[in-house]
């Protein structure tokens, strides 16, 4: 990217984007189903050198499955700051005392790609220092997939792209009806209030009543923690200055070319 800004005949422009990474936990595994490790695995992550060195600071922070572009996005929600001696207080109640060091050992499943063992390696850094001794497991992209759909695995992190731009991701990630193989609640995430809520809001005709809900539901699952929401990425357009009057959007689809002008050359 560095190098295409350099480039003259080009123009590199850059702005907030929806597309979110998260990490997954396997609620039916015996040590994950506990919601203090969950949140202690939360408390113990760093977020921020993922996001300055790994992404060049080409990303935000995430609190919710929603961006904050979505109407129904709700920033009033637990939130997990880094707190390693936090951390370790929740893996000590939930009973979990370091022994020489480490207190369990836990899967991460991740693609061959290099970003996400990169991320995978810090992670394992990260929680190393709270006693948790991170395996780290890679596969080609196919069969690392069919591991997550079939819930195979005990962590593992993938990405949002698009579908949580509405709250309708909600009912498809996190209902106990969506649970796999009949959606993408590949967690076995259960919780009768969220259900009640997500029905609720889905056939509310009432918009301001629907925002209330899924703000209740956003609390409710930051608190249960089947996700960490790592961070959204931004989105970069690299055009040619010949090209005028372009929008960079959140979604980063294509909405841009509705505008988009080509100077024809003197």
């Amino acid at each position: 990217m560095l190098t295409l800004e350099g480039e003259p005949r080009l123009r590199v422009i850059r702005g907030p984007g929806t597309v979110l990474a998260y990490l997954a936990f396997n609620l039916r595994d015996p040590i994950l189903k506990d919601v203090r490790v969950r949140q202690a695995i939360a408390y113990a992550i760093d977020r921020r050198p993922h996001i300055h060195y790994l992404w060049r600071d080409s990303a935000r922070l995430a609190t919710s499955v929603l961006p904050p572009e979505s109407w129904a996005y709700d920033a009033d929600v637990p939130q997990y700051s880094f707190d390693p001696e936090r951390a370790r207080q929740l893996l000590d109640a939930a009973g979990y005392p370091a022994i020489n060091g480490v207190r369990f050992h836990l899967i991460m499943k991740t693609s061959t790609e290099e970003s996400s063992r990169a991320m995978a390696a810090v992670f394992q850094q990260q929680l190393r220092e709270v006693g948790i001794a991170l395996d780290i497991r890679s596969f080609e992209s196919a069969t690392f997939f069919a591991d997550v759909t079939h819930g195979e695995f005990q962590t593992y992190s993938l990405r949002w792209v698009g579908g949580n731009e509405d709250p309708d991701i909600f009912e498809y990630a996190f209902h106990s009806a969506r649970i796999i193989p009949n959606g993408a609640n590949r967690q076995f995430y259960r919780n009768p209030r969220v259900d009640a809520l997500i029905d609720a809001a889905r056939t509310e005709a009432d918009q301001n009543v629907r925002k209330r809900d899924y703000a209740a539901i956003q609390k409710i699952l930051a608190a249960d923690l089947p996700y960490v929401d790592l961070w959204y990425f931004d989105n970069v357009m690299v055009y040619s200055k010949r090209v005028q009057n372009l929008q960079l959007n959140p979604s980063g689809n294509y909405d841009f070319l509705r505008t988009a002008e080509l100077r024809v050359a003197p």
